[in-house]
C-alpha cells in the first residue's frame, strides 16, 4: 500500500528535478532549484512520517531525498547571488564583481555535481525498492514562470516619522554592522588547506554557530529595510546603500553555509551518502569559498562603514570619580551598560590603564574587579553616551536614590 501512495507522493518532486537536470538555464533557475528543495522538504516529511528512515526498502530513498533537499537550498541561495535582482550596489566592485563571482562559481560547480550524483543515485535507489520508474514533466515554466519588474515610481513623504535629520539610527546601525564583523573569529575565515575537516566543522562551523551568524545578519537586513531604506537619512546618506549590499551579499553566502552545515552535521558518518558526497571537498567549499566570501563581503564594507560613522558621530572622552560613599558594585555597572546600550554605539571604560567594553556588564565587572582601589575612571567614545554616563555619575549612580536617574533617563525604569 504504501509504495504506491509513495509514487503519487512523489510526482512533483521529480517534475521539481527533471527542470533542473534538464539543464534549463532560465531567468528563473534559482525558483527552479527552490522548488527542488520545498518538494523535497515535503517528500522528506512524508517518508518520516510513514517510518522510512528506519525501513530496510525505503532508509536509502529518504537520505537521498535529505541530501538533494540541502544541495538544492544551497544551490538556490547562490543562484540568487548570482543572477537574482541586485538593487544596491557594492562597497568594492572589485571584491563584488571579480573575486565574489569567482568564489560563488567555484562553489556552484562543485554543488552541481553534488547534485547530479544525488539525482542518479537516488534513481537507482528508487529502482532497487521496487517502486515504478517516474516520467517527470518539464513543468519549471508553469510552476514559476519569469515575472516582470515593475517600475519604481513611487515616493514616501520624506518627513514621515518625523526624523527628517536625525542621523542616530544609521549611527547605531552602522555601530552594529562593524560590531557584528568584529565578532568574527578571523582564523574560521582564513580557509581550509588540506587540514582535519572534522576538526573546523567542530570548532568553527557547527549548525548552531551558522545559524547564530545567519540570525544576526538577517537582523541587520531587516532592520535597515524597516528603519533606513526610503527615508530622509538614506536620502541625505546615499553610500549607506552599498553598507546594505553588503549584508545582502553575506546573508546569502551564510544561508547557504547554514544548509550544508546542516548536512554535514546530520549526515557525514552516512556510508549512503558519503557515495557521492566528497565530506572533507564539500567542507573546503565551505571554508575557503562560502565562509571566506561571507567574511569578506563585509570587511569590503568596513572603511566606508568606519567612514560613514566617524562623520555621524562625535568622539570623546571623560574622566569622572566616585562620591566617597559610593562603590561601584553591580548595579552602578548595569546602569552604566543600559545607557552606553540605549546609545547603541561603541563606548569603553578605562581602569588602570585597561579598557574594556563598557557595553558589556561582566567586562566591566571583570576590570573593575581587578582594581578595587581604583575610583576615578575614563570613558571613551561617543560624545551624546559620554554626556549621559557624566549625568549618571553625577546622580550618584543610583546609589543615593533611583528616583533622580529614572527621571533623567526613563529608559532605565
Amino acid at each position: 500500500m504504501f509504495a504506491p501512495a509513495l509514487e503519487r507522493k512523489a510526482h512533483m518532486f521529480f517534475d521539481a528535478i527533471s527542470v533542473v537536470r534538464d539543464g534549463h538555464k532560465t531567468s528563473y533557475e534559482e525558483r527552479a532549484l527552490y522548488a527542488v528543495y520545498h518538494e523535497a522538504g515535503l517528500l522528506e516529511d512524508y517518508l518520516d512520517l510513514h517510518g522510512a528512515a528506519r525501513n530496510k526498502r525505503f532508509h536509502l530513498i529518504r537520505e537521498d531525498v535529505s541530501g538533494i533537499k540541502w544541495i538544492a537550498q544551497a544551490l538556490s541561495c547562490l543562484s540568487l547571488l548570482k543572477d537574482g535582482p541586485n538593487p544596491y550596489p557594492s562597497a568594492d566592485a572589485d571584491w563584488s564583481e571579480l573575486q565574489l563571482v569567482s568564489h560563488v562559481g567555484i562553489s556552484t560547480s562543485c554543488l552541481n555535481a553534488y547534485l547530479d550524483g544525488l539525482f542518479a543515485q537516488l534513481s537507482t535507489s528508487w529502482l532497487e525498492a521496487g517502486l515504478a520508474a517516474v516520467s517527470p514533466k518539464a513543468t519549471g515554466a508553469a510552476i514559476h514562470p519569469p515575472l516582470p519588474t515593475l517600475p519604481s515610481n513611487l515616493f514616501g513623504d520624506e518627513e514621515e516619522d518625523g526624523i527628517l535629520g536625525d542621523n542616530s539610527i544609521a549611527s547605531r546601525y552602522l555601530s552594529r554592522f562593524m560590531r557584528l564583523f568584529n565578532s568574527w573569529d578571523v582564523a574560521a575565515t582564513t580557509g581550509l588547506a588540506g587540514g582535519d575537516a572534522g576538526a573546523f566543522m567542530k570548532k568553527y562551523c557547527t549548525e548552531a554557530i551558522a545559524r547564530s551568524f545567519q540570525s544576526r545578519v538577517h537582523n541587520l537586513q531587516s532592520d535597515y529595510d524597516s528603519y533606513l531604506r526610503n527615508t530622509p537619512q538614506e536620502l541625505a546618506i546615499p553610500r549607506l546603500r552599498k553598507v546594505r549590499g553588503a549584508i545582502s551579499e553575506c546573508l546569502h553566502l551564510l544561508e547557504a553555509v547554514t544548509a550544508l552545515t546542516h548536512l554535514y552535521e546530520r549526515h557525514h558518518r552516512d556510508p549512503h551518502l558519503s557515495q557521492v558526497l566528497p565530506w572533507p571537498e564539500l567542507v573546503e567549499v565551505l571554508a575557503n569559498h562560502l565562509i571566506f566570501s561571507a567574511y569578506n563581503s563585509l570587511g569590503s564594507c568596513m572603511p566606508l562603514a568606519q567612514e560613514l560613522l566617524s562623520g555621524l558621530t562625535t568622539s570623546s572622552s571623560i574622566e569622572v570619580s566616585l562620591s566617597d560613599s559610593i562603590e561601584m558594585h553591580a548595579r552602578p555597572l548595569s546602569l552604566i551598560a543600559n545607557v552606553v546600550k540605549h546609545h547603541g554605539l561603541d563606548v569603553e571604560i578605562e581602569c588602570a590603564g585597561r579598557r574594556a567594553n563598557a557595553a558589556s556588564f561582566m567586562a566591566m565587572l571583570v576590570l573593575i574587579g581587578s582594581h578595587p582601589k581604583t575610583r576615578t575612571y575614563s570613558f571613551h567614545g561617543d560624545h551624546a553616551a559620554l554626556a549621559d554616563i557624566e549625568q549618571l555619575f553625577a546622580l550618584g549612580l543610583g546609589e543615593t536614590g533611583l528616583g533622580a536617574v529614572t527621571k533623567a533617563f526613563p529608559f532605565l525604569k
